[in-house]
């Protein structure tokens, strides 16, 4: 088998320095793929941006953790300032001891996708941020959605990187990557059409991604297709209220625009795709 990789900027909407890097990060770099968060403050701009780069994927990041809700119902989500500010594992701490939540956020989620649809994009897949649709009562309810609006990829936010050779020890994230693997063994009979990667890299090195790391990556990728997460932008528009990631934005955006870089997945013939080319799952 060839050796394809997604590579996904998330965030896309999030702010206009956060839009421009990753449009940026497609046209200058190796970012074949972005999704969308329909409820940020640039959403409205970015749905119009992408219809001018057609080669670039476009999904949707379904947030219930940030941002004002699109669906009404979704105001139980919120603060008192009618916005949404949970972390992934305090919005599943509600869900597990009010699982009525689960519909409401199912609400939002079909919001966002509905608000796509709606802006002339046909979503490429669906993804989330904080990776909380990997929460088994919430994947299946991702699932439905997908299959009701006809997307036809959900990520697999699995991620397994072979040992050795990384530049970056230890990784910040490395008990969220452990958890969604845990978490992912207990969703691997749910949606399985949807899955078409064999997982996703750049989980346990959120924020971290250099123009080294995607070296040992484009050295490393299996055969088939796996995605690699990214977090590209400016950071002139950001605060730490809306986002941990301010500078490691712009230093990912320059990593992955390095001559180098793409050299490097060249080097190594791997194929840049992105959910969009991927007709059928892998044998």
């Amino acid at each position: 088998m060839s050796r394809l990789v997604i590579i996904n900027a998330d965030d896309l909407g999030w702010s206009v320095g956060i839009t421009d890097g990753i449009l940026k990060a497609h046209r200058e770099g190796i970012v074949t793929s972005a999704t969308l968060a329909a409820n940020m403050p640039d959403a409205e701009r970015a749905a119009a941006l992408v219809v001018s780069q057609p080669s670039l994927g476009v999904g949707v990041h379904l947030n219930a953790c940030q941002g004002q809700p699109l669906c009404p119902q979704a105001r139980a989500l919120t603060d008192g300032n009618g916005t949404m500010q949970s972390t992934a594992i305090g919005l599943i701490s509600r869900c597990i001891l009010n699982p009525r939540l689960i519909k409401t956020i199912s609400a939002e989620f079909e919001a966002q996708i509905r608000w796509a649809l709606d802006h002339g994009i046909q979503p490429t897949h669906l993804d989330s941020h904080r990776h909380v649709h990997a929460y088994p009562p919430l994947f299946i309810g991702v699932v439905r959605l997908a299959k009701r609006y006809g997307v036809p990829f959900v990520r697999w936010p699995c991620e397994k990187l072979p040992r050795g050779g990384w530049p970056l020890e230890p990784r910040r994230q490395l008990g969220t990557a452990r958890l969604l693997r845990a978490v992912c063994a207990l969703n691997v009979l749910t949606g399985r059409s949807l899955r078409v990667t064999r997982g996703t890299w750049g989980i346990a090195d959120t924020g971290l991604i250099s123009k080294e790391w995607l070296a040992r990556a484009a050295e490393a990728l299996p055969e088939g297709i796996t995605e690699v997460m990214t977090h590209p932008g400016f950071s002139y528009d950001l605060n730490h209220q809306n986002t941990r990631l301010l500078d490691s934005r712009q230093r990912e955006l320059h990593a992955l625009c390095e001559s180098s870089t793409r050299d490097a997945f060249q080097q190594h013939k791997l194929r840049l795709v992105h959910y969009g080319n991927l007709h059928s799952r892998p044998d």
